[in-house]
């Protein structure tokens, strides 16, 4: 059965997968991605990490398709070049040429993409996107990604942007979001919106549970906080869930509207507190979408958790 190397490029973690067709994990090496120390040894922990893999399965690059590789911003894949990604420090602010870099040291063939662009493909192909021909992925953690399959294919658009579903506005005169626009849905219903929300409000609500659970101090009010909270049926950490889901529902009936897919896959971390946002998230879908859509879109959660985009990187391979 062919075989490749998928690599999940993170702010915090690298994530080397060696996969086969069906998606199966065969081996892996994790480590923290310590983009503090440059980028020259980023890159050099992932060659490592590659080579450990095929050391480990006893493999030789002969022996595998090539190499995926997933990243954390914005990509040129015709050019195999890395263009923006601020989350990995400045030196990822300019062009990489990450293709030709790992090509020239492992002379097999390279595939760069986008990492929620992976993980959309891996839930498709092997996950809660199986048996549709268009679905939308919308990966929800300290902020707000998506990635589109349409017809079978991802979906990059003109400039390799498409999906940037996180800076839909649905609030006009919002929180302030990371990209300078006001009323995002990242600024609302990501990790950090939903953190920065319960913050403003929280010193009206001095009752709250979230208080007495994060020892008085705002700055340790966090989704995981809050949760304690609402599993208490605390009515403030509830009415903070209701927000961001409600609001979510708003932007992915918008999302619908445009992209008509067969299923909407919800993944990331806040998908850990999906029992409180599920409700409102899909009562505002449905009183928003078209009456001809309500049977007709269907939602999942995703399947293949943290290890998506690692099994995305190395299915870009293996089906091209």
């Amino acid at each position: 059965m062919p075989k490749a190397i998928g690599v999940d490029l993170g702010g915090t973690k690298i994530n080397v997968l060696l996969i086969d067709e069906k998606g199966n994990i065969l081996a892996r090496d994790k480590r923290p991605t310590d983009a503090e120390k440059g980028k020259d040894q980023v890159i050099d922990k992932i060659k490592e990490m590659i080579l450990n893999v095929l050391e480990e399965s006893k493999l030789g690059l002969g022996d595998i398709e090539g190499i995926g590789i997933g990243f954390p911003g914005i990509v040129d894949r015709e050019r195999s070049v890395s263009i923006y990604a601020p989350n990995l420090g400045e030196e990822w602010k300019e062009e990489v040429p990450i293709g030709e870099i790992f090509s020239n040291f492992f002379d097999i063939p390279i595939e760069l993409e986008n990492d929620v662009n992976l993980i959309a493909w891996a839930e498709w192909l092997v996950g809660a996107g199986r048996g549709t021909r268009t679905m939308i992925s919308v990966a929800i953690g300290t902020g707000i990604g998506s990635g589109i399959i349409l017809d079978g294919k991802i979906w990059r658009g003109s400039h390799g942007i498409a999906g940037e579903f996180g800076h839909t506005t649905v609030l006009p005169d919002g929180p302030l979001c990371g990209c300078g626009n006001r009323g995002c849905i990242e600024a609302i219903a990501s990790g950090s919106g939903i953190e920065r929300y319960a913050k403003s409000i929280l010193p009206q609500h001095p009752e709250s549970l979230i208080w007495k659970i994060s020892n008085g101090d705002l700055n340790k009010v966090t989704v995981k906080t809050i949760l304690e909270a609402a599993e208490k049926n605390d009515s403030l950490a509830l009415h903070i869930f209701n927000y961001a889901g409600y609001y979510l529902g708003i932007a992915l009936a918008n999302y619908v509207h445009i992209i008509d897919p067969e299923r909407i896959v919800i993944g990331g971390g806040v998908a850990n507190v999906r029992e409180y946002i599920a409700r409102p998230m899909r009562e505002e879908f449905y009183k928003r979408v078209l009456n001809y859509m309500k049977e007709r879109v269907s939602f999942a959660w995703a399947e293949l958790g943290e290890d998506a985009g690692g099994i995305g990187a190395g299915l870009m391979i293996l089906y091209k």
